[in-house]
Parts: C-alpha cells; sequence; structure tokens
C-alpha cells in the first residue's frame, strides 16, 4: 500500500469514526491485514500496544502503523491524517454547542457513541479469536481484564503487569 493510500484510508476511518481511535481498529485491522496484507495481525497488535503505551492520544497506533509500513515519513504522515479531522470538525462542535439540546440531535449522538461500542466489541472479538490460541494467551487476557475490571487499575499498568506475567508464564511453560 502506498503512503498516498494509506494517508487516505486514515483519515477517511478518521472522519468516518469522528476521531475515535479504538473504533478505527476494526476497520483499519480488516483493510490492512485481511483484505491488503500490509501487516501481520501481529504487526498491527504490536502497533496498537505501542500506541495504548505511548502518553498521548487514543489513536497513536496509527503511528506505529505509518512507521512499519514506509519509515519516519509514514509516521508523519499518520500523525497529520489523525490531526487534520479535529480541525475540519470544529464547526461542528459549535453547531453542537447551539442545538446540542435538541431531542434528534441528541438521539443522534446517542446512536454514534453505541454504534461506535459495538465495532469496538466486534473487532475485539475478530482479534481475540485470532491471537487467543493458548493458555497463556487466554490466561494472560484474563489477568489483563480482571486488572482492570476488578482491582480498577489504569490500562497501561494492566498491560504491563499482564504483559511481564505472560512472559513469565511463556517463559515457564513454553
Amino acid at each position: 500500500m502506498t503512503l498516498l493510500s494509506l494517508s487516505g484510508l486514515v483519515l477517511g476511518f478518521n472522519l468516518l469514526t469522528f476521531g475515535n481511535g479504538p473504533t478505527m481498529i476494526p476497520l483499519l485491522q480488516r483493510r490492512l491485514v485481511e483484505d491488503t496484507g500490509t501487516l501481520t495481525l501481529d504487526q498491527f497488535l504490536y502497533a496498537f500496544a505501542i500506541g495504548r503505551a505511548t502518553p498521548g492520544q487514543a489513536n497513536l497506533y496509527v503511528a506505529s502503523i505509518g512507521y512499519m509500513t514506509h519509515g519516519l515519513l509514514g509516521a508523519a504522515a499518520m500523525m497529520v491524517a489523525i490531526q487534520l479531522p479535529g480541525y475540519l470538525v470544529l464547526p461542528l462542535v459549535r453547531s453542537y454547542q447551539r442545538f446540542g439540546d435538541n431531542r434528534a440531535v441528541a438521539g443522534f449522538i446517542r446512536g454514534l457513541t453505541a454504534a461506535s461500542v459495538g465495532i469496538v466489541l466486534g473487532a475485539a472479538y475478530e482479534i481475540g479469536r485470532d491471537t487467543l490460541t493458548s493458555g497463556v494467551a487466554w490466561t494472560t487476557f484474563a489477568v489483563t481484564l480482571g486488572l482492570i475490571l476488578v482491582l480498577r487499575w489504569n490500562a497501561l499498568g494492566a498491560i504491563v503487569a499482564a504483559g511481564l506475567f505472560g512472559c513469565a508464564l511463556k517463559f515457564a511453560f513454553g
């Protein structure tokens, strides 16, 4: 995939999802991994993990994808593709401030939010189906989920702790 087509893809998906980084995951995963083979699933998940572990916005993982495919220029182009829609949507924010109390507008926003949650859950299912293929992977997943949902750890701490736990399990049990 050329840098121009990757930039257009990310820009389009970012506009479509209103800048919601996690909502872009299934769209990018399907296009870059399944449809074009630009990245392997492991590369895609690695880019996502780097983006989540790095301070900054939720869709920072796209810079990792750009770097993996086109080097520093790719990373820079992806950051432009991620930032540009935020500036293009500013007039919509002004309109929302004016019409946000309107029932139709509020209902539309609730619908967008529900659709985003559905897309994220669908992506989680597809990625989980492809990656949770061993006892170590399932155990690491369960530990991460427990740390976040039960113990209320922040996502970064849970990812680091569960990742280290998974490495220890893999080392101990092969």
